[in-house]
Protein backbone atom coordinates (compact mmCIF):
# COMPACT_ATOMS: atom_id res chain seq x y z
CA UNK A 1 0.00 0.00 0.00
CA UNK A 2 2.36 2.33 0.66
CA UNK A 3 4.51 2.03 -2.27
CA UNK A 4 1.23 2.10 -4.05
CA UNK A 5 0.83 5.77 -2.32
CA UNK A 6 4.60 6.49 -3.25
CA UNK A 7 4.26 5.83 -7.29
CA UNK A 8 0.73 8.10 -7.17
CA UNK A 9 2.76 10.93 -5.50
CA UNK A 10 0.16 10.43 -2.25
CA UNK A 11 3.25 9.48 -0.08
CA UNK A 12 5.48 12.69 0.39
CA UNK A 13 3.91 16.49 -0.70
CA UNK A 14 4.45 18.06 -4.15
CA UNK A 15 6.67 21.44 -4.35
CA UNK A 16 5.53 23.35 -7.42
CA UNK A 17 9.57 24.74 -7.25
CA UNK A 18 10.92 21.19 -7.83
CA UNK A 19 12.47 20.80 -11.45
CA UNK A 20 9.98 18.33 -13.35
CA UNK A 21 10.33 15.33 -14.38
CA UNK A 22 10.46 16.07 -18.10
CA UNK A 23 13.63 17.64 -17.57
CA UNK A 24 15.00 14.80 -16.42
CA UNK A 25 13.82 12.09 -18.80
CA UNK A 26 15.25 14.71 -21.25
CA UNK A 27 18.74 14.28 -19.84
CA UNK A 28 18.68 10.87 -19.98
CA UNK A 29 17.81 10.71 -23.92
CA UNK A 30 20.84 13.18 -24.49
CA UNK A 31 22.50 10.93 -22.43
CA UNK A 32 21.30 7.46 -24.21
CA UNK A 33 21.91 9.53 -27.58
CA UNK A 34 25.33 9.86 -26.52
CA UNK A 35 26.13 6.45 -25.83
CA UNK A 36 24.41 5.45 -29.42
CA UNK A 37 26.65 7.71 -30.70
CA UNK A 38 29.84 5.81 -29.37
CA UNK A 39 28.10 2.71 -29.93
CA UNK A 40 28.12 1.29 -26.44
CA UNK A 41 24.08 0.86 -26.48
CA UNK A 42 22.03 0.32 -29.83
CA UNK A 43 19.63 2.64 -30.83
CA UNK A 44 15.86 1.35 -29.66
CA UNK A 45 13.91 1.27 -32.74
CA UNK A 46 10.95 1.98 -30.00
CA UNK A 47 12.31 4.95 -28.31
CA UNK A 48 8.71 6.82 -27.89
CA UNK A 49 7.81 10.26 -25.65
CA UNK A 50 4.59 10.22 -23.69
CA UNK A 51 3.07 13.65 -23.14
CA UNK A 52 -0.73 14.33 -22.29
CA UNK A 53 -2.25 16.50 -24.74
CA UNK A 54 -4.75 19.62 -24.76
CA UNK A 55 -7.56 17.45 -24.81
CA UNK A 56 -6.49 16.02 -21.74
CA UNK A 57 -5.83 12.78 -23.37
CA UNK A 58 -2.15 10.72 -23.26
CA UNK A 59 -0.53 10.44 -26.50
CA UNK A 60 2.69 8.33 -27.80
CA UNK A 61 5.12 9.55 -30.14
CA UNK A 62 7.79 7.33 -31.16
CA UNK A 63 10.81 9.14 -32.52
CA UNK A 64 12.11 6.73 -35.22
CA UNK A 65 9.04 7.16 -37.16
CA UNK A 66 7.11 10.17 -35.73
CA UNK A 67 3.84 8.22 -35.29
CA UNK A 68 1.44 9.69 -32.64
CA UNK A 69 -1.36 7.70 -30.95
CA UNK A 70 -3.59 7.37 -28.05
CA UNK A 71 -2.75 5.49 -25.05
CA UNK A 72 -5.36 6.60 -22.85
CA UNK A 73 -6.35 2.92 -22.32
CA UNK A 74 -2.80 2.18 -20.76
CA UNK A 75 -2.57 4.97 -18.13
CA UNK A 76 -3.28 3.28 -15.44
CA UNK A 77 -3.95 5.79 -12.77
CA UNK A 78 -3.74 10.08 -13.01
CA UNK A 79 -0.04 11.57 -11.52
CA UNK A 80 0.87 15.09 -10.03
CA UNK A 81 1.61 17.97 -12.36
CA UNK A 82 5.58 18.11 -13.01
CA UNK A 83 5.25 14.12 -13.48
CA UNK A 84 5.55 12.43 -16.33
CA UNK A 85 5.10 9.02 -18.21
CA UNK A 86 7.28 6.78 -19.37
CA UNK A 87 8.34 3.34 -21.09
CA UNK A 88 11.14 1.73 -18.96
CA UNK A 89 13.47 1.32 -21.69
CA UNK A 90 13.34 4.86 -21.75
CA UNK A 91 14.30 5.48 -18.40
CA UNK A 92 16.78 2.65 -17.72
CA UNK A 93 18.65 0.43 -20.18
CA UNK A 94 16.76 -3.38 -19.96
CA UNK A 95 18.87 -6.04 -20.93
CA UNK A 96 18.91 -9.51 -20.10
CA UNK A 97 21.67 -12.97 -19.95
CA UNK A 98 22.29 -15.68 -22.22
CA UNK A 99 19.85 -17.83 -22.67
CA UNK A 100 22.59 -20.56 -23.36
CA UNK A 101 23.33 -23.58 -21.03
CA UNK A 102 27.25 -23.29 -21.04
CA UNK A 103 29.77 -25.57 -19.98
CA UNK A 104 30.00 -25.65 -16.24
CA UNK A 105 33.08 -26.04 -14.56
CA UNK A 106 33.82 -26.82 -10.85
CA UNK A 107 35.05 -23.47 -9.93
CA UNK A 108 35.32 -20.20 -11.30
CA UNK A 109 33.09 -17.29 -12.26
CA UNK A 110 29.51 -17.63 -10.82
CA UNK A 111 26.49 -17.59 -13.08
CA UNK A 112 23.37 -15.59 -11.49
CA UNK A 113 20.08 -17.31 -12.42
CA UNK A 114 16.57 -16.54 -10.66
CA UNK A 115 17.32 -18.70 -8.23
CA UNK A 116 20.10 -17.41 -6.78
CA UNK A 117 18.40 -14.40 -5.24
CA UNK A 118 15.60 -13.91 -3.29
CA UNK A 119 14.52 -11.26 -0.70
CA UNK A 120 17.27 -8.71 -1.95
CA UNK A 121 20.03 -11.05 -0.91
CA UNK A 122 22.01 -13.14 -2.84
CA UNK A 123 21.64 -17.05 -2.17
CA UNK A 124 24.83 -19.30 -3.30
CA UNK A 125 23.36 -22.73 -2.28
CA UNK A 126 22.34 -23.66 -6.13
CA UNK A 127 24.87 -21.52 -7.73
CA UNK A 128 26.92 -23.34 -11.17
CA UNK A 129 30.19 -21.32 -12.14
CA UNK A 130 31.77 -21.17 -15.64
CA UNK A 131 35.09 -20.36 -16.96
CA UNK A 132 36.64 -17.28 -18.06
CA UNK A 133 36.17 -17.28 -21.75
CA UNK A 134 32.41 -17.84 -21.01
CA UNK A 135 32.01 -15.17 -18.50
CA UNK A 136 33.49 -12.41 -21.07
CA UNK A 137 31.58 -14.00 -23.84
CA UNK A 138 28.50 -13.70 -21.42
CA UNK A 139 29.34 -10.24 -20.18
CA UNK A 140 29.14 -8.54 -23.91
CA UNK A 141 25.74 -8.40 -23.53
CA UNK A 142 25.33 -8.09 -19.70
CA UNK A 143 27.96 -6.79 -17.86
CA UNK A 144 26.58 -6.31 -14.53
CA UNK A 145 27.81 -3.36 -12.70
CA UNK A 146 27.13 -1.78 -9.34
CA UNK A 147 23.97 0.42 -9.33
CA UNK A 148 22.30 -2.19 -11.37
CA UNK A 149 18.98 -4.01 -10.89
CA UNK A 150 18.87 -7.65 -11.29
CA UNK A 151 15.42 -8.66 -11.68
CA UNK A 152 14.05 -12.21 -11.83
CA UNK A 153 12.20 -13.57 -15.14
CA UNK A 154 11.15 -16.95 -15.03
CA UNK A 155 10.08 -19.76 -13.16
CA UNK A 156 8.55 -19.71 -9.26
CA UNK A 157 10.01 -16.27 -8.01
CA UNK A 158 9.16 -13.71 -11.03
CA UNK A 159 9.81 -10.47 -9.40
CA UNK A 160 11.96 -11.36 -7.08
CA UNK A 161 15.20 -8.69 -7.48
CA UNK A 162 18.29 -7.23 -5.97
CA UNK A 163 19.83 -4.22 -6.34
CA UNK A 164 23.74 -4.44 -6.86
CA UNK A 165 25.65 -2.34 -4.64
CA UNK A 166 29.25 -2.00 -3.33
CA UNK A 167 28.76 -4.58 -0.30
CA UNK A 168 27.16 -6.96 -2.46
CA UNK A 169 28.92 -6.71 -5.83
CA UNK A 170 31.22 -9.69 -7.38
CA UNK A 171 32.32 -10.82 -10.65
CA UNK A 172 28.98 -12.23 -12.77
CA UNK A 173 27.14 -13.59 -15.63
CA UNK A 174 23.83 -13.76 -15.94
CA UNK A 175 21.26 -15.93 -16.96
CA UNK A 176 17.46 -15.57 -17.64
CA UNK A 177 17.47 -12.38 -15.86
CA UNK A 178 16.76 -9.20 -16.43
CA UNK A 179 19.40 -6.48 -16.05
CA UNK A 180 18.28 -2.60 -15.86
CA UNK A 181 21.21 -0.31 -16.34
CA UNK A 182 20.54 3.50 -16.00
CA UNK A 183 21.40 5.68 -18.50
CA UNK A 184 22.58 8.38 -16.24
CA UNK A 185 24.04 6.68 -13.12
CA UNK A 186 22.20 8.61 -10.22
CA UNK A 187 22.11 6.70 -6.67
CA UNK A 188 18.07 8.30 -6.55
CA UNK A 189 17.28 7.46 -9.74
CA UNK A 190 17.85 3.81 -9.19
CA UNK A 191 16.52 3.21 -5.41
CA UNK A 192 13.34 4.79 -7.21
CA UNK A 193 12.94 2.49 -9.92
CA UNK A 194 13.95 -0.24 -7.13
CA UNK A 195 10.70 1.02 -5.52
CA UNK A 196 8.35 1.08 -8.36
CA UNK A 197 9.34 -2.17 -9.35
CA UNK A 198 8.90 -3.59 -6.08
CA UNK A 199 5.44 -2.30 -6.68
CA UNK A 200 4.33 -3.78 -9.97
CA UNK A 201 5.40 -7.93 -8.85
CA UNK A 202 1.92 -8.96 -8.87
CA UNK A 203 0.87 -7.03 -11.98
CA UNK A 204 3.81 -8.17 -13.74
CA UNK A 205 3.57 -11.90 -12.16
CA UNK A 206 0.20 -11.55 -13.55
CA UNK A 207 1.31 -10.80 -17.37
CA UNK A 208 3.31 -14.00 -17.26
CA UNK A 209 3.52 -16.60 -19.81
CA UNK A 210 3.42 -20.63 -20.32
CA UNK A 211 2.23 -23.15 -17.61
CA UNK A 212 5.05 -24.73 -15.23
CA UNK A 213 8.03 -22.60 -15.92
CA UNK A 214 5.79 -18.92 -16.07
CA UNK A 215 7.90 -16.46 -17.69
CA UNK A 216 8.25 -12.91 -18.25
CA UNK A 217 9.17 -11.58 -21.64
CA UNK A 218 11.76 -8.92 -21.88
CA UNK A 219 9.89 -6.52 -24.56
CA UNK A 220 7.19 -6.53 -21.93
CA UNK A 221 9.17 -5.35 -19.73
CA UNK A 222 10.74 -3.03 -21.86
CA UNK A 223 7.31 -1.45 -22.84
CA UNK A 224 6.21 -1.22 -18.96
CA UNK A 225 4.68 1.99 -18.08
CA UNK A 226 5.79 3.61 -15.21
CA UNK A 227 5.46 7.42 -13.26
CA UNK A 228 7.94 9.56 -13.58
CA UNK A 229 8.09 12.13 -10.20
CA UNK A 230 10.76 15.28 -10.49
CA UNK A 231 14.29 13.99 -8.76
CA UNK A 232 13.70 15.82 -5.57
CA UNK A 233 10.31 14.19 -5.19
CA UNK A 234 12.22 10.93 -5.92
CA UNK A 235 14.47 12.10 -3.28
CA UNK A 236 11.84 12.74 -0.52
CA UNK A 237 9.99 9.35 -1.13
CA UNK A 238 13.30 7.60 -0.63
CA UNK A 239 13.95 9.52 2.49
CA UNK A 240 10.16 8.89 3.79
CA UNK A 241 10.69 5.19 2.61
CA UNK A 242 13.87 5.21 5.19
CA UNK A 243 12.64 6.57 7.95
CA UNK A 244 9.53 4.21 8.04
CA UNK A 245 10.99 0.72 7.01
CA UNK A 246 11.51 -0.05 10.79
CA UNK A 247 7.95 -0.42 10.96
CA UNK A 248 7.38 -2.09 7.86
CA UNK A 249 9.52 -5.01 8.92
CA UNK A 250 7.78 -5.45 12.15
CA UNK A 251 4.56 -5.24 10.65
CA UNK A 252 5.36 -7.94 7.50
CA UNK A 253 6.83 -9.95 10.74
CA UNK A 254 3.63 -9.64 12.97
Amino acid sequence: SILQWAIQGKLVPQDPNDEPASVLLEKIRQEKERLIKEKKIKRDKNASIIYRGEDNSYYEKFLATGEVKCIDEEIPFEIPQGWEWCRLNNYSDVRDGTHDSPQYVFSGYPLITSKDFIGGKFDFSKTKYIDENTFVEINKRSNVQIGDILFSMIGGNIGSMILITKENYFDMAIKNVALFKQYIYNDIIIKYLYFYLQSQVVNIRNTAFGGAQSFVPLNMLRNYLMPIPPLNEQKKIIEKFKSIDFVIQQYEKA
